[in-house]
């Protein structure tokens, strides 16, 4: 990874929920076992939160931009309020009300019917 300037890192773009759990694992050692102490949930629970966050941060890294709706999806799932299955249409009809959207100001319509 090349050097970032403090004002472009990616880590600043983190929610406020990751940037708590980054300086969580960093005190913890990176025990993965105490951070899901500390969380209460299971070491499982813990670790696929993690690998969301890790996935989030190289997402920014590699230069794209924060995706709220997976994130909160992903969220959801790993605390076993959601069914991946269901997220996966939840993000597929966003995406599709968005392209909708898009398509409508390209054509210069008024979408407040």
């Amino acid at each position: 990874m090349t050097e970032l300037s403090a004002a472009t890192h990616p880590l600043l773009k983190l929610s406020n929920e990751d940037l708590s759990m980054v300086a969580s694992f960093v005190l913890a050692s990176g025990s993965i076992k105490a951070l899901s102490q500390e969380y209460a949930v299971s070491y499982p629970t813990m670790r696929q939160r993690l690998d969301g966050l890790i996935e989030r941060l190289r997402r920014l890294v590699d230069g794209g931009e924060p995706e709220p709706l997976s994130d909160y999806l992903a969220d959801l799932i790993a605390k076993g309020q959601l069914a991946p299955s269901m997220a996966t249409q939840i993000r597929s009809l966003h995406r599709q009300e968005l392209a909708k959207s898009h398509h409508r100001k390209a054509n210069g319509e008024n979408n407040n019917d």
